[in-house]
């Protein structure tokens, strides 16, 4: 009887025992389990319910592009090409309008108008001048020229000289605390390469757009009279207005400056998209320093 008495008794003991060790683990793997993973859950419950938070990256936010870009984009103008009205156009409206022929002959000498707008690239700044290239066919006709600079500021400027084969045309202007972009040697410039353009598409309106893409040849002839050089062919976008503007590296370096496009095939019959061309930056440069020796006398 004793012996049953002490059996049942540790039975017992052991029992109890056993209860409060389950009791202690589930206490502790509720403690330092389930109630830190129900607390976290409930934040991130009430996060998503509320207000989306802005995150600081760790990293730099300015992109290699916008890096480029900043570096060149107050070097970058639009060229404004004023030209008087046309004698036939003079003779259209006299013959509407009842004009005598004296009145349109001192409005066709007095007066001119906007013709055309394009692109054009501070490349030096010396002893009181800035000078610009641009597109010997961005200034054609012209009987004034003026320049807008980034900041909004508009000059007048002076023509240096051009050539109409190598398409560029340099201008000089009066200012003197400006920023000029650099030019790099071409003959480095790689299919495959990613590029940026800034110019002028349709005119000062969009002054300073900027388009990427990539570098689609190096070699490619173009023969379009009176134009005849070796340009650069890329992807990019380019529109009415962004010639003369430069085509620049991920460095923010002028690799070229940019002239023409192919829209469609020569018949008319199929339109393209991406084939942009542009004179290469040592072609530039030699082409700059002819003319600017030409128009010294050297």
């Amino acid at each position: 009887m004793k012996n049953r008495e002490h059996t049942l008794k540790y039975f017992l003991i052991g029992l109890i025992s056993a209860i409060i060790g389950a009791a202690i683990v589930l206490s502790c793997f509720y403690a330092f389990y389930l109630l830190p993973a129900q607390t976290k859950a409930a934040k991130s419950s009430s996060a998503s319910a509320g207000i989306t938070k802005v995150v600081n990256l760790t990293g730099s936010s300015t992109s290699t592009s916008t890096a480029a870009y900043n570096k060149v984009k107050k070097a970058v103008v639009t060229v404004e090409n004023y030209q008087k009205p046309t004698t036939e156009s003079s003779d259209y409206f006299s013959q509407w309008f009842g004009s005598s022929s004296s009145s349109s002959s001192s409005s066709s000498s007095d007066t001119v108008q906007l013709a055309a707008e394009g692109t054009g690239l501070i490349y030096e700044s010396d002893d009181g001048y800035a000078y610009i290239v641009t597109n010997n066919h961005v200034i054609s006709g012209a009987n004034e020229l003026q320049v807008l600079m980034s900041d909004g500021t508009k000059v007048k400027a002076k023509l240096i000289g051009k050539n109409a084969t190598k398409d560029i045309a340099v201008l000089k202007i009066s200012m003197t605390k400006v920023t000029t972009a650099t030019f790099v040697n071409s003959s480095n410039v790689q299919p495959g390469q990613q590029v940026l353009a800034i110019g002028s598409p349709l005119g000062s309106d969009y002054a300073s757009s900027l388009t990427s893409g990539i570098v689609s040849a190096t070699d490619r002839q173009i023969s379009d009279d009176p134009i005849k050089l070796t340009a650069i062919q890329t992807d990019v976008a380019l529109n009415p207005g962004n010639s003369g503007g430069p085509l620049i590296n991920m460095a923010g370096e002028v690799i070229g400056i940019n002239s023409m496009k192919i829209n469609s095939t020569e018949n008319g019959s199929e339109s393209v998209e991406g084939m942009s061309f542009s004179i290469p930056s040592n072609t530039v440069v030699a082409t700059i320093k002819s003319i600017v020796n030409a128009a010294s006398g050297n």
